[in-house]
């Protein structure tokens, strides 16, 4: 049912509804403009309804207007509309019980204290005084109680007592201390303006990126000085309020890193505008950064503890010379400084282009976001693609996770040299083979006579000669075990269709045998143990199928991981041939005379290999773009691919999501299905967090070997064909 405005709907007085604070008649009584009503943006703390469309306000925090003078709920669109006259008299004994006045959530800063009179709003002053007597009378952990998750009937009881009774009279022994710290977080959460506004975030966020910490801490404390006076009186006695509890933390001797706040607090003093809200998943590490420089570089009015963790002072880029001297804390730290594989405070740019293309187990080790506290990133390539792992320091250890066991980052590396990192994570099946060197000169190629460089390139060949003999066998392998995959498919579904008709049978056989004649009975139960024969023996070959098929599935996963294993250590090898390669024809050595040496230690079988330096996979038609990248439209893409094979694509930009590419492809006997690719931080892909292609062209290699039916049940096809790839090619790789 549709209505054409407020006025059609048409009340029952019998059907009062959950949640409702207004009688039935009042919306349909005249109505008048909104500008009767103080609406203000509110988060219920239980389900509503809209007090004119009746429909619920859904949602977690800001659900709907309010009105602070009657008590109406609505939608933000329905307060455009006409709406009843504000009367409190008339809602009085109909509103919710949750319903105050004076309520002190929801609303903004200036308009709960006068910054002459106090120092910040009075629910918070409340609240943290106590938080703070009860952790000196029972020392507790006063992080743990920020950290933890306190029931939300509890945090509403007391957002309802605060709303309705003098703050300073108030009783919180009831309440646990977990509640009253949810109570602070609740109450900062649903603050119209985030103590920094909104107005400020990108200030904050910019100010977080620069290099230099100092200058990164003074920016920050510069920006809070520009705050609104509230917003600036506020943060100021919270951050009081943490250095309060550090001390205390101290004093219990559970002095714990910063970061433990900053990842409570982080998001709920800061964030961006709601439609940007998506913004804090990529700048979390630049939020915990900033509460961190704020709490320890600005004056709070209360001395703030040593980190647990002395700061570690930022390192240059240590690329063509010794890295900075750093200061002597600890033998880790100078025995770190010393380590080929650290390389300091890098880019995570700068660490993609250094791993590209290098084979599993390659690493090195970089600063991390959070240095302050001696932490660090080991990079690691797994599975053609980089994995990210942070080194967390506490308590003069190491680790990846809690317990931390090892004394220094140097002993952390070289004890996953010899052991698996499957033990800290089961997929990351790989030790720290390959460390790549910072004193590495990279492509450089060290003179040597012609007689030792000919050698050189001579095994370097071989090497590469190998590794592309074992990429080609896996691949054919993978393509034999796929097509047989797609047969055994084809024939679990054929024994699922004849397990149905027998088991229909059988269910025939059973009602036949109730109506048949007594000198029938024994032919149709010897039927039937016939039936239940031939049945059972489908059933259980119908088993030994799908044990088949889950064995070669598991056999193609290994295939494809050795192959994406493969393809950077043999990119490597030709681009160290042809480095080699260069060198001797800079030095005199004629083209013809280096493959005739080339040819000379191998069978003839092996000399095409040797002349044409592409492997199976280099030779496939998507390694050129153009064949599958298309400048044009959905309608357009749709006539391109009309009658085409299943597997033939395109991809195309998008036209709805600015930045990221859509691909068009056939599948399921001529059907066209499109789908978004994503290009996100850490690369391309379908959904996060399987957008880790660097490239486009390493997504469409990767998905030419991989079904898309893991993201898609309908689109059970691989990107086989290019659709502009030369009919030839294409009744080729068919046939």
């Amino acid at each position: 049912m549709s209505y054409d405005s407020c006025q059609d709907i048409v009340f029952i007085p019998q059907q009062q509804s959950y949640g409702s604070s207004l009688p039935r008649g009042a919306a349909g009584e005249a109505c008048c403009p909104a500008t009767d009503h103080s609406f203000v943006e509110y988060s219920f703390s239980s389900l509503q309804q809209c007090h004119l469309c009746e429909k619920f306000l859904l949602g977690l925090m800001r659900q709907g207007y309010q009105c602070q003078e009657c008590g109406l709920c609505c939608h933000r669109q329905c307060s455009a509309e006409q709406v009843p006259e504000c009367s409190r008299e008339k809602t009085e004994k109909l509103r919710r019980d949750s319903l105050s006045y004076s309520s002190i959530f929801g609303i903004t800063l200036d308009q709960q204290f006068s910054v002459e009179a106090q120092s910040a709003p009075s629910v918070l002053i409340r609240c943290t005084q106590e938080i703070e007597e009860r952790g000196k009378q029972s020392g507790d952990d006063l992080f743990n109680a920020y950290k933890a998750t306190a029931s939300s009937d509890k945090i509403n009881q007391l957002k309802s007592l605060f709303n309705e009774e003098n703050n300073e009279d108030l009783n919180l022994e009831g309440f646990s201390l977990q509640s009253i710290a949810g109570l602070v977080k609740k109450y900062l959460r649903e603050l119209p303006s985030p103590v920094i506004p909104v107005i400020f975030y990108d200030k904050f966020i910019h100010a977080a990126r620069l290099s230099d910490p100092e200058q990164c801490r003074k920016s920050l404390v510069d920006l809070v000085s520009q705050l609104p006076p509230h917003h600036q009186s506020t943060i100021a006695y919270l951050m009081g309020h943490f250095c309060r509890i550090c001390q205390h933390q101290e004093t219990i001797r559970q002095q714990k890193p910063f970061t433990f706040l900053a990842e409570v607090f982080c998001h709920i003093l800061l964030r961006p505008s709601w439609e940007k809200i998506i913004e804090i998943v990529y700048n979390t590490e630049l939020h915990i950064a900033i509460f961190e420089h704020l709490l320890q570089g600005g004056d709070w009015g209360e001395k703030l503890p040593a980190p647990t963790v002395p700061p570690r002072p930022p390192k240059p880029r240590p690329l063509d010379h010794a890295p900075s001297p750093v200061p002597a804390t600890t033998s880790s730290a100078a025995s770190l400084s010393e380590a080929d594989w650290y390389w300091g405070n890098i880019s995570r740019e700068e660490v993609n282009d250094k791993l590209r293309d290098m084979p599993d187990g390659t690493f090195l080790v970089r600063d991390a976001s959070t240095k302050a506290h001696g932490d660090y990133t080991l990079t690691l390539r797994k599975g053609g693609s980089n994995k990210l792992i942070k080194i967390f320091h506490a308590n003069q250890r190491y680790g990846f996770v809690e317990p931390y066991e090892f004394k220094s980052v140097v002993d952390l590396i070289n004890h996953y040299r010899s052991n698996s990192l499957a033990q800290y994570n089961k997929t990351l099946d790989v030790t720290l083979q390959h460390p790549i060197s910072r004193f590495d000169k990279g492509d450089e190629v060290n003179p040597e006579s012609i007689e030792d460089m000919f050698k050189n390139i001579l095994d370097i060949n071989e090497s590469y000669l190998e590794k592309t003999h074992q990429y080609d066998k896996h691949f054919e392998r993978h393509s034999k075990t796929t097509q047989e995959l797609q047969l055994k498919h084809q024939a679990l579904d054929a024994f699922k269709e004849t397990v149905s008709v027998f088991q229909d049978q059988m269910n025939l056989h059973e009602q036949f045998q109730k109506e048949a004649a007594p000198n029938e009975i024994q032919k149709l139960q010897d039927n039937f143990l016939l039936l239940q024969t031939r049945l059972n023996d489908i059933i259980e070959s119908k088993k030994r199928l799908e044990i088949d098929l889950k064995n070669e599935t598991t056999e193609i996963r290994m295939l494809i991981a050795e192959m994406n294993s493969l393809k950077p250590e043999i990119k490597r090898l030709h681009k160290k041939r042809e480095q080699y390669r260069k060198w001797l024809i800079d030095n005199g050595v004629r083209s013809s005379e280096i493959d005739k040496h080339l040819e000379e230690n191998y069978n003839e079988g092996e000399r095409n290999l040797v002349s044409t330096p592409q492997t199976t996979l280099e030779r496939l038609p998507h390694y050129d773009q153009s064949t599958w990248l298309v400048e044009c439209g959905r309608e357009d893409a749709i006539k391109l691919l009309t009658r085409k094979p299943n597997g033939t694509f395109l991809i195309r930009k998008s036209k709805t999501q600015r930045g990221c590419f859509a691909l068009s492809i056939v599948h399921q006997g001529g059907e066209i299905g499109n789908c978004i690719i994503k290009k996100t931080e850490t690369g391309f892909g379908f959904t996060e967090p399987y957008c880790i292609h660097e490239t486009l062209l390493d997504l469409v290699v990767h998905y030419q070997q991989v079904s898309l039916a893991e993201h898609n049940d309908q689109l059970d096809v691989t990107l086989a064909y290019p659709v502009l790839a030369s009919q030839e090619v294409v009744y080729a790789r068919m046939n």
